[in-house]
């Protein structure tokens, strides 16, 4: 390896661990919005600034698309499943958890997409399919805690996780295709814009009047759109690129610890000791899940970042 190439190389993994940061630390923002907002009012902000930033880099760099109608249907439904319902039921299982589970749904979705992929004719390796008996493990310790009195997981709370799981998991499997196809900036730029209208046209009658809303609460929106959904998607996509997309997405499993983790700092959540190790569990699970088969690297191509 040349030393040019190894700095290149060193400057996407330290954008890739950037970026799960501020994944994780985009849980904990949005728990704390969610005092000052409503959810609606968070995500069409989110949605209005991150699209439109999106979608003016990818004009920019390829174009306004060309494509046939039947592609752009696909790219709006698909979008639909990952903005729309997804980020629906995101934000409502951070209101209905501490923040620290809520950030479970990055490291549920590989426990869902691979046997989802099984069902699509999609191959899993011996490891991943140890990663996901593991993490199931983990899911149902997690559920056994929701079963004590009293405990902070409720089995409503977790079901919206499992829900926003199952969003994101549904949007990896089909985005798959048309990112390789189409690109993954003007895929998943319009991808947003298309998907998010269903969204934007419900919660219009929920929104807060703009004119009431704190001013560190505004910002936090601007921060969360700007940050996890536009400088963290184009670290992701750069460290997918350079380092290759297996190996990029084994970092992902770090994102929910560091929600865990400042959840507990800066929100001073108090879990319980059963749910850190059902956490850890799920974790370590997605990490094997994920973790990159030698023989296939050179057959990656970049997909769209998690949640």
């Amino acid at each position: 390896m040349t030393a040019p190439a190894a700095v290149v190389q060193r400057r996407a993994l330290v954008g890739v661990l950037l970026t799960v940061m501020m994944w994780g630390a985009n849980v904990v923002l949005l728990k704390a919005l969610l005092g000052g907002a409503s959810a609606e009012t968070i995500n069409v902000g989110r949605f209005l600034i991150a699209g439109g930033v999106l979608v003016a880099l990818s004009v920019r760099a390829h174009g306004w698309p060309r494509w046939d109608v039947r592609t752009w249907l696909a790219v709006a439904l698909v979008g639909f499943v990952g903005n729309s319902l997804f980020q629906a039921f995101f934000l409502t299982a951070i209101r209905a958890n501490p923040a620290g589970v809520g950030g479970l749904v990055t490291g549920i979705v590989p426990v869902l997409v691979l046997p989802l992929g099984l069902l699509l004719g999609h191959r899993v390796s011996g490891r991943q399919a140890a990663g996901v008996a593991v993490a199931f493990t983990g899911l149902l310790g997690l559920l056994a805690v929701t079963l004590q009195p009293g405990a902070h997981v409720t089995l409503g709370g977790l079901g919206w996780v499992l829900a926003a799981a199952g969003a994101w998991a549904s949007y990896t499997l089909f985005n798959r295709p048309l990112t390789a196809k189409l690109g993954a900036l003007p895929f998943v730029a319009f991808s947003l814009m298309l998907g998010c209208l269903p969204y934007l046209l419900w919660a219009v009658p929920h929104l807060h009047d703009l004119n009431r809303l704190a001013p560190l609460t505004v910002l936090g929106i601007v921060v969360s759109a700007l940050g996890a959904n536009v400088l963290a998607y184009l670290a992701w996509a750069n460290g997918a690129n350079i380092l290759g997309a297996a190996r990029t997405a084994v970092w992902n499993s770090l994102a929910p610890a560091v929600a865990l983790l400042l959840s507990a700092a800066v929100l001073h959540e108090r879990l319980a000791g059963a749910v850190w190790i059902a956490a850890g569990v799920i974790l370590l699970g997605a990490a094997l899940a994920n973790w990159p088969e030698p023989r296939i690297r050179a057959r990656e191509t970049v997909v769209s970042p998690p949640p």
